[in-house]
């Protein structure tokens, strides 16, 4: 805890923070520490169910696999009672129809800007045919500025 302290001198937030995931989020120490409390009981009963999947997260990225399936194996069933599924159904159906709306705005853009190119490329051929030489332009002429040797 001291060394965590030096660590973190000036974020004491962040000592907090690296002290519960050194301690209570690893299951041997965490076990040890309750035989000394004499505390005999679940931690992930007292977590909010909704908070699971953030703290099951700092257990695989702290300690590994083998705490983050013990965690799991503890409280796979408050997740579960978290799950609702129809408003999962719900949640994913507004957002691809959001997506939808997004895709079909996007292509409206595309196709306004070839209706423009389209209208562009018409005044050009009519201007051609006016003129009388339709698609006959010379892009490879030369100046008629001499050259100077």
């Amino acid at each position: 805890a001291t060394e965590i302290n030096r660590n973190n001198g000036s974020d004491p937030n962040a000592a907090g923070r690296e002290k519960v995931i050194q301690t209570q989020l690893h299951s041997e120490t965490r076990a040890v520490l309750c035989r000394l409390q004499g505390i005999d009981r679940s931690l992930y009963s007292e977590i909010d169910p909704l908070h699971l999947p953030e703290v099951l997260s700092l257990i695989g990225r702290h300690h590994g696999c083998e705490e983050l399936y013990l965690a799991l194996s503890s409280s796979v069933m408050a997740l579960f009672a978290t799950v609702n599924m129809k408003k999962c159904i719900q949640q994913e159906r507004a957002y691809h129809t959001i997506r939808a709306v997004e895709y079909r705005a996007i292509a409206a853009e595309h196709a306004a800007k070839v209706q423009q190119l389209d209208a562009k490329l018409a005044a050009m051929e009519e201007e051609e045919a006016a003129a009388g030489n339709e698609g006959d332009i010379d892009f490879n002429h030369r100046s008629n500025k001499r050259r100077r040797k």
